[in-house]
């Protein structure tokens, strides 16, 4: 109570709201804990004439990703030490920036739930995580499947197997 009678109060107070909704909503998210970068694919989207990045797959690949309550761990630029979390759910249409649901070189439309069935969506919607540390959005395809997209590739991510 006398926190709330000092001069700082208010504003401590709100950090203290602010780190645990921040610790909330990384837990609802259902990807709190370590998680191991399995593999890369180059996106739907992607120019195969200009494929580029397979040095940046070679480093993030077989990396480990921690989501901590304020916090996500793991190489650049994925990582930062200070995080907050936008969890929602998202159609194959949303996916990957919308990615999956503009038109291909020629200008054909393509089938944004059939790109992201193909990836591994199996529902109608998925569960969704922005972090403040990166663009990059983390989308929960299954309890065992994370993916984000990063430089025209998918990036798979698997629970690490626990430590011991």
């Amino acid at each position: 109570m006398r926190l709330l009678q000092c001069r700082s109060g208010p504003i401590l107070l709100a950090a203290v709201l602010v780190a645990i909704a921040s610790a909330a909503v990384a837990g609802d998210s259902g990807v709190a804990g370590r998680w191991v970068i399995a593999k890369a694919a180059l996106a739907p989207w992607a120019d195969p004439l200009q494929m580029g990045g397979p040095e940046e797959e070679r480093r993030l690949v077989g990396q480990t990703v921690t989501f901590g309550a304020h916090s996500v761990g793991g190489p650049q630029p994925l990582g930062c030490r200070h995080a907050t979390f936008k969890v929602h759910d998202d159609t194959a249409d949303l996916l990957f920036e919308g990615s999956l649901a503009e038109p291909d070189r020629g200008g054909k439309p393509r089938d944004p739930v059939a790109l992201a069935r193909a990836l591994g969506m199996t529902t109608r919607t998925v569960r969704t995580v922005e972090t403040s540390c990166s663009e990059v959005a983390y989308h929960r395809f299954s309890a065992t499947t994370l993916v984000f997209g990063l430089n025209n590739r998918i990036y798979t991510l698997h629970p690490a197997k626990p430590r011991g």
